[in-house]
């Protein structure tokens, strides 16, 4: 089900870390990651200990702007960014699991996921006009 995006038309700089750990195959964390984010990837020089996408552009957001709203997460995410300000950014962990699976499912702490968490960083130079867009109250 796709909803209806809002336009996010304020600057902003997106930013997902991902941890590889020594027994996870490089592919599937990809797949994980490429479900909830459409963004290209930022050339690592050969480390294979995190994969790392920058981009500007809200729409690569979409998936998870859908699975707040389909999944009834609005609430939750809107408390952990707002709970993980800091200056013009903010913070939210994902579990990594299941989004190989297509499911957004927010974790509360980052050691919540136990093979780690995907971590999108987003800043704007109004990160409260960021959260309201992507989890209104």
């Amino acid at each position: 089900m796709k909803l209806k995006i809002e336009p996010f038309e304020q600057p902003i700089e997106i930013l997902v870390e991902v941890i590889l750990n020594p027994s996870e195959d490089i592919k599937k964390v990809q797949k994980a990651v490429f479900n909830l984010f459409k963004a290209e990837p930022i050339p690592n020089n050969n480390d294979i200990t995190k994969l790392t996408l920058k981009t500007s552009d809200p729409n690569s957001l979409n998936t998870i702007y859908d699975q707040l709203r389909i999944r009834k997460s609005i609430a939750v995410a809107r408390r952990q960014l707002l709970k993980n300000i800091i200056n013009d950014s903010s913070t939210l962990f994902l579990n990594k699991q299941t989004a190989f699976v297509g499911v957004l499912n927010i974790c509360e702490e980052e050691n919540e996921s136990p093979l780690g968490p995907i971590k999108l960083m987003v800043k704007s130079t109004d990160i409260r006009k960021f959260i309201d867009w992507i989890s209104p109250k």
